[in-house]
């Protein structure tokens, strides 16, 4: 079974869904799509931006997110620090995306996960992109010089077509077939809805 995971590098709940990955993998032996985008692409596209100057509340209220995100971290055991919003955000899901058509998808967007939510080392540069890269034992290179390269765009792209599509309005966003779990606190019912198909 493929299990189809939206995120966003800069998305602080798409880090701690996605330290609970391999435990998914192993426990309910899934495939992972991994589907990096940019956060402000996605808004975009939706034509409903969350941070779009209005008063925030809710879910979106700094105040409660900054509590609540170090409580999940804790419960998961995870290291977590108030990341540097001062990034090149459309570069670094680009290279999350560009990574994928090298087969290290993955690798590269813990790594790049670990920069951001564990080091406080947001990428200001390609440099920095590709030192991350390389420090996660990839070409850095090859993966910087494909950033700007149609195909890599185009993925993008399409990762934002089909979050539309499905009717993702956040991230972390998990798919099956056309069912959307979103949020990290989602995972419970993945997990249970992964249970009850193994079950059947």
């Amino acid at each position: 079974m493929q299990v189809d995971f939206y995120y966003a590098i800069d998305s602080r709940y798409s880090y701690l869904a996605a330290t609970q990955i391999p435990s998914l993998e192993t426990e309910f032996g899934v495939t992972i799509g991994w589907k990096p985008l940019q956060f402000d692409a996605l808004m975009k596209a939706r034509g409903d931006h969350p941070y779009d100057g209005r008063a925030r509340n809710g879910q979106y209220d700094a105040t409660y997110r900054n509590v609540d995100v170090h409580r999940w971290a804790n419960y998961y055991k995870v290291p977590l620090v108030e990341p540097d919003w001062d990034g090149i955000w459309d570069r670094i899901a680009l290279a999350a995306v560009a990574a994928l058509r090298f087969d290290v998808g993955q690798i590269m967007s813990f790594a790049l996960f670990g920069a951001v939510m564990q080091d406080q080392a947001t990428p200001k540069s390609d440099g920095d992109i590709a030192h991350i890269a390389k420090r996660a034992g990839l070409d850095g290179d090859k993966i910087v010089a494909a950033i700007d390269e149609p195909e890599t765009v185009q993925l993008h792209q399409q990762h934002l077509a089909d979050a539309v599509a499905l009717g993702i309005f956040g991230v972390p966003s998990f798919v099956i077939g056309n069912d959307v779990f979103w949020g990290n606190d989602r995972l419970v019912l993945l997990r249970h809805r992964l249970n009850s198909r193994v079950l059947l």
